[in-house]
């Protein structure tokens, strides 16, 4: 009971922080998601190095640092588009900086710091980029709290309809406990939710919240797994214990870290570019 209630207390902490800062403003909405990348970098790292790997953990998060930061300083419009390229001296400088740190399996190690960067910290600055109307370039937090709400309702479908009628495995060796009714189940909610939201963001249509709810629903549930995978190519539980009840940060987020760079790609192909 003692751990039901700090799983529930711990939730909705997490619920009214992210809703917060989604909503407040895009500056805290930036800082939210900087804030979460760097903690998911560092336990990225920290897991890594449980498998004998070693990567370059202050270079790794300086140079997804200075990724995120260019995205959202050229987003604000503080910033010529030009400034992005400034990550990539910092890219290279993993390669070189590897040279002198005379560890064995140096390209492992260099793979480990730039997938920590690209699988982590340059999803999350996605969102700050979508959360803009490209063509005027306005905030709109309804796009990004939209993209969760349907997220968190992917999840809580996919719970609901495994606990009541999940029986066909769906990745029995990744993740033993995930059923394809559970799948189906977190896609109707994600699609119910678009259709719910849609009624309140208009200037996207009813189709393009069902495509995302979709795009959101499949790509989270890989994420879950891709999560997953991780950990038990690891031998450990949870990402960390950051998280009272839930986890580490890469337990929350594993879904929004395939999901967000879906939905950017589909916002610039179908959406903005019309």
């Amino acid at each position: 009971m003692k751990e039901l209630s700090l799983r529930i207390s711990t939730g909705l902490i997490f619920l009214v922080v992210v809703i917060g800062c989604i909503i407040w403003n895009p500056y805290s909405l930036a800082s939210l998601f900087y804030v979460v990348g760097v903690l998911g970098m560092l336990e990225y790292y920290s897991l890594a190095k449980t498998g004998g790997v070693h990567p370059q953990l202050t270079l790794g998060v300086v140079t997804g640092s200075v990724l995120y930061i260019s995205i959202e300083l050229v987003k604000l419009g503080t910033l010529p588009l030009a400034v992005i390229s400034l990550s990539i001296p910092f890219f290279m400088g993993i390669f070189i900086y590897e040279l002198y740190r005379k560890r064995q399996d140096p390209f492992t190690n260099i793979a480990h710091t730039i997938i920590g960067i690209i699988y982590i910290m340059a999803p999350l600055a996605l969102l700050n980029v979508f959360s803009y109307e490209e063509i005027v370039n306005e905030y709109h937090p309804e796009i990004v709290l939209g993209f969760f709400v349907m997220l968190w309702l992917n999840d809580t479908g996919a719970y609901v309809f495994g606990r009541l009628f999940g029986r066909t495995k769906l990745f029995p060796r990744i993740s033993p406990n995930k059923t394809w009714e559970g799948l189906i189940g977190g896609v109707l909610a994600a699609i119910g939710g678009a259709v719910v939201i849609s009624t309140f963001y208009t200037e996207f249509s009813i189709a393009t919240w069902v495509v995302l709810g979709l795009i959101i629903a499949i790509s989270a549930s890989f994420g879950d797994l891709v999560e997953s995978m991780l950990k038990r190519s690891l031998g450990v539980k949870d990402s960390s214990n950051i998280l009272p009840g839930h986890g580490g940060i890469l337990d929350r987020f594993d879904g929004v870290l395939l999901a967000s760079p879906m939905v950017f790609t589909y916002l610039m192909l179908f959406v903005h570019s019309t």
